[in-house]
C-alpha cells in the first residue's frame, strides 16, 4: 500500500509542475499495480490547492477521480490521529511540515504504510519511503 500525498496529486495535474514528467510516469506504472490510500484532509488540502491554482473545473475532475474510490481509498483521519498529528507537529522542527503532513505521518503509523507518493522530502526525514 502507498499512502498519496497532496504533493503527489498536484504534480500529477499541474502541466507546469518540476516534477510532472515524473508524477505521470510513476502513476502510468503504478496506478493500476498497487492499492492507493489518501485520508479525507489530503484530498481537501489537495483540492483546496487546485481550485486555487488551476481552477474550480480542474478540482472537479480530480475530485470525482478520488471520491469516486475507484483507483484510491480514502481513509478519514480519527480524533486520536488528530491528538497525536498535534503533538507531533509540536515536536517537529522541519519547517515544511503542516498539521495535515503530520495526521498522514500519524495515519500511515496507524495502517502499516511505509511509502509516499509525495515530492515532499520532509516525509523521508520522518522515516517513509517516498516515491517516485
Amino acid at each position: 500500500m502507498i499512502f498519496v500525498d497532496s504533493s503527489g496529486f498536484v504534480s500529477l495535474v499541474s502541466h507546469g509542475d518540476e516534477f510532472y514528467k515524473d508524477a505521470v510516469m510513476w502513476w502510468r506504472l503504478n496506478e493500476k499495480k498497487v492499492n492507493l490510500l489518501i485520508s479525507n484532509l489530503v484530498v481537501m488540502e489537495t483540492l483546496g490547492w487546485v481550485r486555487h491554482h488551476l481552477g474550480k473545473k480542474r478540482a472537479v475532475e480530480l475530485g470525482d477521480y478520488i471520491l469516486s474510490g475507484e483507483g484510491v481509498g480514502i481513509e478519514r483521519v480519527t480524533r486520536s490521529d488528530e491528538t497525536k498529528a498535534w503533538d507531533l507537529f509540536v515536536k517537529v522542527d522541519g519547517r515544511g511540515v503542516s498539521m495535515v503532513d503530520c495526521t498522514s505521518v500519524i495515519l500511515m503509523k496507524r495502517l502499516g504504510v511505509e511509502r509516499i507518493f509525495s515530492f515532499d522530502q520532509d516525509f523521508s526525514d520522518l522515516g517513509f519511503q517516498v516515491v517516485p
